[in-house]
């Protein structure tokens, strides 16, 4: 029988080192955010910690939403021919329009937040669309653990500084803005090592051709209606849910989310083999065994402490959700799938199927997200969770057969 490496292809053993340094830096950037979790849960009351959370899950929405600047050009195969400064202010102009649909979210899912903060998103937005347009082009490059490092080392970055001065008794308000420059600091200096090129004399003609070309509608559409199903728990958790029991739901959902560690580490790679017409075949169903026995064993290891230490969730959590954890765990492993077959189609000139998908997705999972926390509370969510997953990763699939098997047309 082929070994997930073999069926990888040519660059399998490169893979894996890659891997290595990869999981390492999205490992410390993850154990850094827990850790400031977890810390402040301790130091502040759960109002003050809801608001820190507030802001940092609408600061990791902003920064999951894809601009696809970047990526619309590695489809026309001219990734590498514009200017990183024209890149990244056509995405300030994309998340300057994004950012009052994004308030309008934040206000409807805190509505205890101060408006003043509000202040602070235009630029929380384009600070998150800088990272992600650098982080495709440091892919494309080849340049993966850089990428990594940038994109969850701003976010981490941002959340410790914003949760030591929250806890030195600063405002809410001014530790979110030492926050944000922060983080502009550190992808500004990020967007400076990246140049490789001379910048051209004018900006707005290179600007507005990366504005005009349509394949980066389809790319981001399909992003913001992933984001608006993927995060419609977490508004919903903090509209509803008590303080302490949305901290809880929270770092459950960091911790169990830290998987997608899997597809994060596959998609890129995949995305630039197929979209540059390379014979993505072998690391398709290579990255589909991959995930299918890593998510094996992460489903395995819930279980095993579950059933083995009962009460450490508690401990960590502050609250417990019972067997919907292991449900929660088992929706997250779908939810890598689904990233890779998105990843799939998107490549494969099919970015609208994937939107339509998606959208498909994020409808159910609204309505389910809703009805699942207002009957069940907490534990809700993360059932609502597993139906979720199987329905998006079922309407990804319609229409052509799944990576293990062969890529698609």
């Amino acid at each position: 029988m082929a070994t997930v490496a073999t069926r990888m292809g040519p660059g399998a053993r490169h893979l894996g080192v890659r891997a290595v340094v990869v999981v390492g830096a999205y490992g410390a950037t993850s154990a850094v955010v827990l850790l400031a979790i977890v810390l402040l849960r301790r130091a502040v009351s759960p109002d003050l910690l809801r608001g820190v959370l507030s802001f940092f899950f609408i600061a990791a929405l902003a920064a999951g939403l894809e601009p696809a600047t970047v990526k619309a050009q590695v489809l026309r195969g001219e990734a590498l021919g514009v200017s990183v400064a024209a890149y990244l202010g056509a995405g300030a102009l994309k998340a300057l329009a994004v950012s009052p649909f994004l308030a309008l979210v934040w206000r409807f899912a805190d509505p205890h937040m101060e408006v003043r903060a509000f202040l602070w998103l235009p630029l929380v937005t384009i600070i998150g669309f800088a990272a992600t347009d650098l982080r495709v082009l440091l892919d494309v490059r080849g340049r993966h653990a850089q990428a990594i490092w940038l994109k969850q080392g701003a976010l981490a970055g941002g959340l410790v500084v914003l949760a030591g001065l929250t806890a030195a008794g600063l405002p809410l308000f001014w530790a979110i803005g030492a926050s944000t420059l922060a983080r502009l600091a550190f992808v500004g200096f990020a967007a400076v090592m990246t140049v490789e090129e001379r910048r051209p004399k004018t900006l707005w003609p290179p600007m507005k051709a990366l504005l005009a070309d349509p394949r980066w509608v389809d790319l981001a559409a399909a992003s913001a209606i992933a984001a608006a199903g993927g995060s419609v728990d977490r508004v919903l958790a903090l509209r509803f849910l008590p303080a302490a029991a949305f901290g809880g739901y929270l770092l459950l959902y960091e911790t169990f989310s830290r998987f997608w560690l899997v597809p994060y580490l596959l998609t890129p790679i995949l995305f630039a083999r197929r979209a540059s017409g390379q014979d993505a075949g072998p690391f398709i169903r290579g990255a589909w065994l991959a995930t299918l026995a890593a998510g094996g064993l992460f489903v395995l290891a819930v279980a095993a402490v579950m059933l083995l230490a009962p009460d450490l969730p508690r401990r960590l959590l502050g609250t417990t959700f019972g067997p919907a954890t292991l449900a929660f765990a088992l929706a997250v492993v779908i939810g890598a799938f689904t990233q890779l077959r998105v990843a799939e189609l998107q490549a494969s000139g099919a970015a609208r199927r994937a939107t339509l998908a998606m959208g498909l997705s994020a409808a159910i999972a609204a309505v389910l997200f809703f009805v699942f926390i207002m009957r069940l509370g907490a534990p809700g969510l993360l059932w609502a969770w597993l139906v979720k997953s199987v329905v998006e990763l079922v309407a990804t699939l319609v229409g052509g057969r799944r990576g293990l098997r062969r890529q698609p047309v």
